[in-house]
């Protein structure tokens, strides 16, 4: 092989060796970026599920779904080990939300919203005692959100300790039958009385309304009592509930404040953010007039080497 053909040779691979280590290394760089994008994206979508993520607090009316999307989401995109431990972490502490809220007639907490007046269902202690327990585990047991599943779960216990107490003292006043006195039913039915009004007091109103009857019926003097001693039981649940409702409509105005400072800080963000990336576009279209300006630089000089290889060569071979 003649001495001009080896030295093209050699020329072209040395060319080839430069572009194909330039290429991996702009390749390696853009995976990098990618993969920061990607998991950039990846945890604001975490975020997003919450209405505020340092308290704790769940976005409202979504569901256990979400995060289980969201979870297959980052593995099709091979996100890391740690978001997955983060999602898993934030569906435990949503499932506890969800839990608690079944245990009362109506959601008591979603997103930043508690209810004023919670009414158990039914008096499930060990569900409770359970919850409690799963709050003490929970990573997010310290935050805001903890603290007010704390206080919900503090109002169930006391209800369902109430309404296993009445529903005793009612139980053992239809137990007495015809040995029943006005002296029995006017004690029993303290426990009843402060009692929130929902479907398990109604059940033990109706259980109770045969012996009710029947001491009215017995007697008008009764009945006369038994009015007062109802006219009682209600000034008892409204003192009840309105002791009960203070807290929380305390912890609602809390609530609604710090609402409104994160709405505030959102638009700050916002706009922070439309200007970073406004500043970030700005830096990425100098960096491509940069690599542009470069390559023709590398052109250049490459153009030359090859000239001056080739004028070597053909002197060589002359020569």
């Amino acid at each position: 092989m003649k001495k001009k053909t080896i030295g093209w040779v050699l020329l072209g691979l040395v060319v080839f060796g430069a572009i194909s280590f330039a290429s991996y290394h702009i390749y390696q760089e853009q995976m990098i970026q990618s993969e920061e994008e990607n998991k950039k994206v990846l945890n604001d979508r975490l975020t997003d599920l919450y209405e505020d993520q340092k308290l704790g607090y769940f976005k409202a009316d979504i569901s256990a779904e979400a995060f289980d999307d969201l979870t297959t989401e980052v593995k099709n995109q091979r996100g890391e080990r740690r978001t997955l431990e983060e999602i898993a972490q934030a569906k435990k502490n949503f499932e506890i939300q969800t839990d608690l809220n079944d245990l009362f007639e109506i959601e008591v907490l979603n997103g930043m919203d508690l209810s004023a007046h919670p009414v158990l269902k039914t008096p499930k202690e060990n569900q409770i005692q359970a919850l409690k327990e799963r709050v003490n585990e929970s990573s997010a047991k310290d935050k805001e959100w903890g603290q007010d599943l704390s206080m919900l779960l503090s109002i169930a216990d006391t209800q369902a300790k109430d309404f296993t107490a009445a529903e005793n003292d009612v139980t053992n006043l239809v137990n007495k039958g015809s040995e029943l006195t006005l002296s029995d039913y006017l004690t029993g039915v303290k426990t009843l009385a402060v009692l929130p009004d929902g479907k398990f007091k109604q059940q033990l109103l109706d259980k109770l309304a045969p012996v009710k009857n029947q001491l009215a019926n017995e007697n008008a003097s009764f009945a006369t009592q038994i009015q007062q001693s109802d006219a009682s039981m209600e000034t008892a649940r409204k003192s009840y509930q309105e002791r009960q409702a203070k807290a929380l409509a305390e912890r609602n105005k809390e609530l609604t404040a710090l609402k409104k400072e994160l709405t505030k800080k959102q638009a700050t963000y916002d706009s922070y953010k439309d200007l970073l990336e406004s500043i970030e576009d700005s830096k990425k279209e100098e960096s491509s007039r940069k690599e542009s300006e470069e390559d023709s630089s590398r052109e250049s000089d490459s153009d030359s080497s090859s000239s001056s290889d080739t004028e070597s060569l053909d002197s060589t071979e002359d020569e």
